[in-house]
């Protein structure tokens, strides 16, 4: 089915309705319809066997308790929430990430495994 096929004129109708929402009106119709969240706008061209596997692991993913979706407010990075990361340039974006990468790399490389006194050298 391509996208084409999937557009209709209701459709568009309901688009343009929902690009009148301001912010908080579109954030209170993802709590309405929370599966909106989990739809990628690449789905629309998909064959309906591959949308049929996508939602039954969709739904194996929602069921999980650790499945809910991160809240803008929610702290993600450093001393940054999801949000304020988000609405950081790309180049702030990839300075922070590389930072915090290079943290973590250090931290974890300086960890010293444990090793029984009768473990043999891999070399």
């Amino acid at each position: 089915m391509t996208q084409l096929q999937v557009r209709s004129a209701p459709l568009e109708q309901l688009a343009g309705l929902i690009r009148r929402l301001d912010r908080r009106q579109k954030a209170a119709l993802l709590q309405l319809v929370p599966e909106l969240q989990t739809i990628r706008a690449d789905e629309a061209g998909l064959p309906a066997g591959q949308s049929d596997l996508l939602a039954y692991f969709d739904a194996k993913i929602a069921a999980l308790p650790e499945a809910r979706p991160w809240r803008d407010n929610e702290p993600f990075l450093g001393d940054l929430t999801i949000a304020e990361f988000f609405a950081a340039p790309e180049a702030e974006q990839a300075r922070i990430w590389d930072a915090a990468h290079a943290e973590a790399y250090k931290t974890l490389s300086d960890y010293e495994h444990p090793t029984r006194a009768a473990a043999l050298s891999a070399r």
